[in-house]
């Protein structure tokens, strides 16, 4: 998941010079006029968003995002409109994305976009392949892509956005980068495009025009910039079909996990849950203008396992590269942007101290697994020390080697809740226990009892194992999990404590004069405190610590929750299947593992579900939420299309078909 960076010199100039590619990355006569005329201009984009003022999106795609001069250009233009779409979705792709450094010191050159520049790069990132979403100020979202193009284009879950309006392909020239020019690439640029979409380029090479013209595009050449006599403009002329190039992952898409385009009669939406899932998701849908009604049993938000008082943020650890390993890592660092950025404008208790995640005993085993661990990740994320620097970083003497998550750190969970809640799309309703959906000419009731408590175009169940309360959900395979935290107070030695402590148990830094442990961790339902899991909390956290007497030994109080999982311990996040039609539909499965069908998933209309975060719901939640504003808001998915099936819900169905078990579905 690691990404190579630009290899860059300076021209006598200021400007870049990539010395890969052997090319300059812009005109060394005025690279904002040239940026202006063969990008903006060429695809008359304000007068575009004056026609389309009254759009819910504008998207445009760039391959070769470079120092995002283009992007940064847009920016600017966007500030400016009056008359525009409600937001502006920019897919930016890169395969080697310049260091932050870099990217401060090109922009240094442009005093006219220094507030563009300076948004950009407080949300910036310059490491780890695949999509990271940055959301910017206006409505504006940046998907930066790193990774080779083509791959990173076809990662996308294409039929679950809308067609991409303008495209700008700014790569290096294409005698010296030809596979970002190449025949199969501007076939599915087409396939991603719709007949209102234009393409700007500033080389009209041949094979480019042909590879354009075969894919189903009109081209014309336009007056270049400067001393360069021609550009390149085109428009689509007539739909190229169904992306179909045999190398491509799409092929061995499964039909189930083939989603319907939606549709909503109104921006109404009800979320079950007031947790992190709940308020989370809440929040994305407030964001893009939706009204929001979140509904919790409880009488106050974060009420069950999100009410600790403190929860750490950690990237989860893979040693191998996987689609589970691509989602954890895009989850911490959107949830790293996201809290930084909640902390700067509402002020929630986001504090970044770092944590520490000890290392166990130093066998052969583990020293590959680490060795792979570094390979896998950057520095930026996750780092190795030796006992004695992971002990001088957190103020109390550890007993083993550490993995040290930089930005990382904890959060009182319920202040993140009120934090999300706080908009004024947003309406809380605490106290009500739904218990029954129907929905009745596009729209879904909500039940608590006998009683209807409201209605919406589009519901979320975001309310953890109360999940299985609800007929539509009641089927899901979820796991309930006891976990009991204890506190204990800071004592002198402890109160210096500068770091969250991660081994077998959890310590946090001293929060009011008392330190949290988390947590206990047991396959029950047992709400009652168990003394003896106090003891068990102590003892396991005392042996983080190269020093007896580093944690007081007496508990001064516990907490007792329940967390949801499920069975592959990944979450449970996307559009409601109707199980039965899916069951009926893909019998087979159940004869033969390898059939094939011509059928797609049979998903229940504006149900949605957000479950099943385990104990990672800090790192989780908040991509997860994106993930589903995105669905329902038919918005280019911030994930790839193989980690959106794999938090698909109909997966478990699927799996038991494959493998002849037996299923027990109810889907009213």
């Amino acid at each position: 998941m690691k990404i190579e960076n630009a290899s860059i010199s300076w021209l006598e100039t200021g400007l870049p010079y990539s010395t890969k590619f052997q090319d300059v990355y812009y005109s060394q006569e005025d690279e904002l006029a040239e940026s202006q005329h063969v990008f903006l201009n060429a695809n008359n984009l304000q007068q575009r968003w004056v026609d389309d003022k009254d759009a819910e999106c504008f998207s445009i795609a760039e391959l070769g995002f470079g120092s995002g001069l283009n992007f940064l250009q847009v920016m600017k233009l966007w500030s400016e409109s009056r008359e525009r779409p409600t937001r502006l979705h920019y897919l930016g792709f890169e395969k080697y994305p310049l260091r932050k450094s870099q990217l401060n010191r090109v922009h240094s050159r442009w005093p006219s976009l220094i507030k563009q520049s300076a948004e950009l790069l407080t949300e910036y990132i310059d490491h780890g392949c695949g999509c990271h979403r940055l959301q910017l100020e206006q409505g504006i979202t940046l998907d930066l892509y790193f990774g080779d193009g083509f791959e990173q284009l076809n990662s996308r879950m294409l039929g679950s956005s809308r067609p991409i309006q303008c495209w700008f392909l700014d790569g290096f020239t294409p005698a010296n980068n030809p596979q970002l020019w190449e025949h199969r690439l501007m076939q599915l640029i087409a396939a991603c495009s719709d007949q209102q979409t234009t393409l700007s380029s500033y080389s009209v090479a041949g094979n480019v025009r042909t590879a354009l013209k075969n894919s189903g595009f009109r081209v014309q050449k336009l007056d270049g910039f400067g001393r360069k006599r021609h550009m390149l403009f085109a428009d689509k002329l007539q739909s190229s079909g169904e992306w179909n190039n045999k190398e491509s992952p799409r092929n061995l898409q499964k039909p189930w996990f083939t989603l319907p385009s939606t549709g909503n009669s109104e921006k109404t939406a009800a979320i079950i849950g007031a947790g992190l899932a709940g308020c989370s998701t809440a929040y994305s849908l407030a964001q893009r203008g939706w009204r929001v009604t979140v509904f919790d049993a409880g009488n106050s938000v974060a009420s069950a396992a999100s009410g600790n008082s403190q929860l750490a943020l950690r990237c989860r650890l893979f040693n191998a590269e996987s689609i589970e390993a691509e989602f954890f890592l895009h989850c911490y660092l959107f949830a790293l942007r996201q809290y930084s950025k909640l902390k700067r404008q509402r002020h929630i208790p986001w504090n970044d101290c770092g944590v520490l995640q000890l290392q166990t005993a130093m066998n052969k085993k583990s020293l590959l697994q680490q060795e792979k661990i570094v390979e896998l990740y950057s520095e930026q994320v996750v780092n190795l020390l030796s006992k004695q620097a992971a002990s001088a970083l957190s103020g109390a003497l550890l007993l083993e080697n550490a993995w040290h998550f930089p930005g990382a750190g904890y959060m009182q969970a319920g202040s993140l809740c009120e934090g999300y809640l706080n908009h004024r799309n947003i309406e809380l309703c605490l106290g009500a226990s739904i218990s029954e959906l129907h929905r009745i000419q596009q729209i879904w009731s909500l039940q608590a009892g006998k009683s209807e408590v409201g209605n919406a175009s589009v519901v979320i169940i975001a309310n953890s194992h109360g999940a299985a309360l609800i007929d539509q959900s009641k089927s899901l395979p979820l796991q309930v999990l006891r976990g009991q935290t204890t506190e204990i107070s800071a004592n002198t030695s402890s109160a210096g404590l500068k770091t969250v402590i991660s081994g077998t148990r959890t310590v946090f830094p001293a929060l009011d004069g008392r330190h949290l442990i988390s947590a206990s961790y047991a396959h029950s339902s047992n709400l009652e405190s168990i003394a003896a899991e106090n003891i068990e909390n102590l003892q396991l956290a005392a042996a983080n610590f190269n020093q007896d007497d580093f944690l007081n030994k007496t508990a001064i109080g516990d907490r007792v929750s329940l967390r949801c999982n499920s069975p592959d311990r990944i979450p449970i996040v996307g559009m409601m299947p109707d199980l039965k039609k899916m069951e009926a539909t893909y019998a087979d499965l159940s004869r033969n593992a390898k059939a094939t069908f011509t059928t797609s998933g049979h998903y229940l209309p504006g149900l949605y579900v957000n479950v099943a975060h385990g104990s990672n719901g800090l790192a989780s939640c908040p991509l997860s939420a994106e993930l589903i504003a995105s669905m329902i808001n038919n918005e280019n998915l911030p994930l790839s299309r193989a980690a959106i099936n794999s938090l698909n819900p109909s997966r478990f169905l699927i799996r038991d078909l494959q493998k002849q078990k037996k299923t027990a579905v109810s889907n009213d």
